[in-house]
């Protein structure tokens, strides 16, 4: 390519681009274009009027500048390895994922979409943010509703199903006593004989009965709620940078996609992580693998250099005790009763640094991929 077509290409770029920020600010949702350069750096090209009113951001102060210089380190990691996934799969790619901005917490379902030179090179990326904060804020009021109207159903099944099984044995009793009754009787055409047979069907019946009762408690008690794919590493780096914006601490965690209930796998990591950052002298490990339950379980631990406890039940107590905090969502006490409700359980392991809390808990989970190198989000020196 020589120079003259090299730059007819570049102002025909130039020109697409300035088309497409003009049209930006008509639509009413968060949109954002970011240009990569040959070295795989992201740079904020525009950001419409939604996105800045939503996010705080001002244009003036974010075009054209490298999203690392613009944002905190582990928030801007974060955001770039999404864009990098865009770029390296040449096609688009859709997420949830949780950001903080000057005017809070927000939930985004972000969808990505590559930008293409003449010479087919990814040289931008366009993205569309959906605001579901609402959405997943629900989920997560809705979850401590669930987990005890679920306990209160098992509850109530496994009473069913008891009362149920206790009243097979009078009922079998009976029928077996009419059985002997019948054994040489002699019908008399009083009706007794009718009275016994009566008496049998009667029986059978409420055994059929009582069978249908024990068959939809035992079904019932099964019931697991909706499970999706997750992406376990993404998750871990969104709350990192979420839970520790400056990079303060040290967080490493697997890459892993996992098959698992995902609010409540977003609750649960968050308060635990949560409480281990705040606590942490300088690292944060999070591991995950697979248990020797013959159920699809997987085991997740968390473990910081911190202070740690004395005693061990001190955590368990302070989860006991902990009321919801609303900014989070949930308490720690929500954590332990969601882990119960789904057949897992927590508790608190040996130190893995040697000093410091391992806080462990089972999810209902099946491993889909797995990479046992641990990605590390290094904290800021």
């Amino acid at each position: 390519m020589n120079d003259g077509t090299e730059h007819a290409t570049e102002q025909f770029m130039t020109d697409i681009r300035a088309q497409f920020e003009a049209v930006m600010d008509q639509l009413c949702f968060p949109v954002f274009m970011v240009d990569v350069n040959s070295a795989g750096e992201f740079s904020f090209r525009a950001l419409n009027a939604n996105h800045l009113s939503v996010t705080g951001l001002d244009h003036a102060s974010v075009k054209g500048r490298k999203v690392h210089d613009v944002l905190p380190s582990r928030l801007a990691d974060t955001i770039t390895a999404n864009y990098a996934k865009c770029v390296d799969r040449r096609a688009p790619y859709k997420y949830e994922e949780l950001l903080n901005f000057e005017t809070g917490e927000i939930w985004w379902l972000t969808t990505l979409s590559p930008v293409f030179d003449h010479d087919d090179v990814v040289v931008g990326v366009i993205g569309i943010a959906e605001d579901i904060t609402s959405y997943k804020q629900r989920q997560f009021h809705a979850l401590d509703s669930v987990v005890e109207s679920k306990r209160l159903s098992e509850e109530i099944s496994l009473f069913t199903g008891l009362a149920a099984h206790d009243l097979r044995g009078p009922l079998r009793q009976i029928r077996l006593v009419t059985e002997l009754v019948e054994d040489g009787f002699v019908d008399r055409g009083d009706g007794k004989v009718e009275l016994l047979t009566m008496i049998k069907n009667v029986s059978d019946l409420a055994l059929e009965k009582l069978d249908e009762v024990l068959k939809h408690a035992r079904s019932f008690m099964g019931v697991n709620e909706t499970k999706a794919q997750v992406d376990f590493g993404h998750l871990c780096s969104d709350l990192a940078a979420i839970l520790d914006p400056l990079s303060r601490i040290e967080v490493s965690y697997p890459n892993a996609h996992i098959i698992v209930e995902s609010v409540a796998l977003q609750v649960e990591l968050r308060n635990i992580l949560d409480n281990a950052l705040r606590h942490a002298t300088s690292k944060v490990r999070i591991d995950l693998k697979k248990t020797d339950s013959a159920r699809n379980m997987l085991e997740i631990r968390v473990s910081d250099d911190g202070p740690g406890f004395a005693y061990p039940n001190e955590m368990l107590d302070m989860m006991k005790n902990n009321s919801p905090d609303m900014n989070r969502g949930y308490g720690l006490e929500t954590v332990a009763r969601l882990a119960t409700s789904r057949g897992g359980r927590l508790w608190v392991a040996e130190p893995e640094f040697g000093r410091g809390t391992t806080v462990c808990w089972t999810i209902d989970a099946a491993l889909i991929v797995y990479d046992s190198r641990d990605v590390p989000t290094p904290k800021q020196t």
